[in-house]
């Protein structure tokens, strides 16, 4: 399959099954697991894995688009294809064959829906906050606890992954809810994203083999490194689907408002002038990082300038449609709300600017 048929597939399937319960899944907060499976039957995860491994081989790049394509008509649920998206990320890199072998291809396709609790991980190794799972090694594997809030796209029969801190270092590992000592909480409420099935997880004393693990302690930092440009590409994909959807917003707007909105900041053509750019720079680091040579500074920049852009064009919109634009029907508030949460889920734009300076501190004293 061409990247190109897949784009058309994803984007009929989302039209025809998304698009109708949109306002269901943004104002009632409903999953929208069938075309979460049906996603899976068609390809729209297969871009981060291998022919072999059960994928289509087509590479990051593809399946950032493919997320964007859903982002188009839907941000939660397209944050949700990359919780799954990036999941298969994690598994295509992971050096144990056999957590590859058990999980890898249901994932690709669908057949097995799968999120990702590595914000907390990504968070702590970013000096940002305490590491809140911890873990002891064990006959055959590792024995887990503690409270992990805010992990997406669960459910009873999905999986995820986590890490734990153990002797000093990290260890990497699919679970689920179906395991003994899993506990799945329910979150507050949120202003958007709550069709994306969000809890909070609790491990007590939660057993993981050897099998599970995606990465082991020694691994670990090589590990992550591989898996971190993809991890922030992806989510650049539910950014781009929403800058979309407020590009059309705004030209809709300008068909009987176009010249008293002549005076508005952020005008289309300029927006679509940042818009493309970044689509390029992304394109060509998803390329790198599938290589596994992708650079981490321009990754963070890029996704940075792609989240400060999301806000843009999601005001743009909101100010282009004027009143209407406030009704709670309107696509452009709800598009609001979707452009904030990438601008907060992690890495959000506070944490990107502090990596980004914590590097270019780091190159200025190593020349």
């Amino acid at each position: 399959m061409s990247q190109q048929t897949l784009l058309n597939q994803i984007a009929e399937l989302t039209e025809r099954q998304l698009a109708p319960i949109v306002q269901e899944i943004d104002r009632k907060g409903i999953y929208p697991e069938q075309f979460m499976l049906n996603l899976g039957k068609i390809g729209g995860y297969q871009s981060v894995g291998t022919v072999d491994e059960g994928g289509n081989g087509l590479g990051l790049t593809a399946q950032i688009l493919a997320i964007r394509e859903v982002g188009k008509v839907c941000g939660a649920t397209a944050f949700s294809v990359w919780c799954q998206s990036a999941c298969g990320w994690y598994l295509h890199q992971s050096k144990n064959e056999t957590v590859k072998s058990r999980y890898l291809a249901d994932v690709l396709q669908g057949k097995v829906l799968a999120g990702t609790g590595m914000s907390n991980t990504v968070k702590h190794l970013a000096g940002i906050e305490e590491h809140n799972l911890k873990a002891e090694k064990v006959d055959g594997g590792y024995r887990v606890h503690g409270v992990l809030p805010w992990v997406s796209n669960l459910g009873d029969t999905h999986i995820w992954a986590n890490t734990a801190a153990v002797d000093g270092g990290y260890v990497m590992f699919i679970t689920g809810a179906q395991r003994d000592g899993v506990t799945l909480n329910p979150c507050p409420e949120f202003c958007a994203l709550e069709g994306t099935r969000t809890f909070a997880l609790k491990f007590d004393n939660v057993f993981v083999p050897h099998e599970d693990v995606l990465a082991e302690p020694a691994e670990f930092e090589n590990y992550i490194k591989s898996i971190k440009a993809g991890f922030i590409l992806l989510q650049i994909g539910i950014g781009a689907g929403i800058i979309d959807g407020c590009l059309k917003e705004i030209e809709l707007a300008n068909v009987s408002n176009g010249e008293v909105n002549f005076y508005l900041d952020n005008q289309i053509d300029e927006l679509e002038t940042r818009f493309q750019a970044a689509l390029a720079k992304t394109a060509k680091l998803g390329d790198a990082a599938w290589q596994n040579q992708a650079s981490v500074l321009e990754t963070l920049q890029t996704r940075l300038a792609a989240a400060e852009l999301c806000l843009d064009a999601a005001q743009s919109a909101a100010l282009h449609a004027g009143a209407k634009g406030y009704l709670m029907r309107s696509a452009v508030q709800r598009r609001v709300r979707e452009a904030m949460f990438v601008a907060i889920v992690t890495p959000s734009i506070k944490h990107l600017r502090k990596e980004i300076a914590d590097l270019e501190f780091i190159g200025e004293f190593s020349i």
